[in-house]
């Protein structure tokens, strides 16, 4: 199993949630984010999807940050090239074009993909998997 974590930054006159509906918002983009693991890894777990809105707009503009943190089997990853990078790459493409419906201006500060705390060692899928996405990358 892989660590997901991605870190989102929102800005806009208007957003489809409201502050005042913080723990919809989140149950929202954690279907959100159940969505874009099932398609590119087959599945996976959402842990915490925590929403902050800014009491403070900035140039007439309203902010909120997003947390999300989610488990998937990087073995599992649906498309070519099982690297890290277009994981990543993959993963905060679908997860802005869906959150842009909700929040309208997105941002995506940050995607870490990275082992569970096992480690790689001990985990012989994912070591073949990361081996195999090495060795495929070095074939390109």
């Amino acid at each position: 199993m892989c660590i997901l974590q991605v870190h989102v930054q929102c800005y806009d006159r208007f957003f489809e949630v409201s502050p005042d509906e913080v723990e919809n918002a989140e149950l929202i983009v954690e279907d959100v984010v159940s969505r874009v693991l099932l398609d590119l890894f087959s599945g996976g777990t959402v842990d915490d999807v925590a929403i902050r809105f800014s009491p403070n707009l900035h140039m007439g503009l309203k902010h909120c940050s997003i947390q999300i943190h989610a488990q998937c089997a990087c073995q599992c990853f649906t498309l070519l090239s099982r690297t890290k990078e277009n994981m990543e790459l993959a993963i905060e493409e679908r997860m802005c074009s869906l959150l842009r419906e909700l929040f309208v201006s997105v941002s995506v500060d940050n995607v870490t993909l990275a082992p569970s705390s096992r480690g790689v060692e001990d985990d012989p899928i994912l070591l073949c998997c990361m081996y195999d996405a090495y060795t495929m990358s070095m074939h390109l």
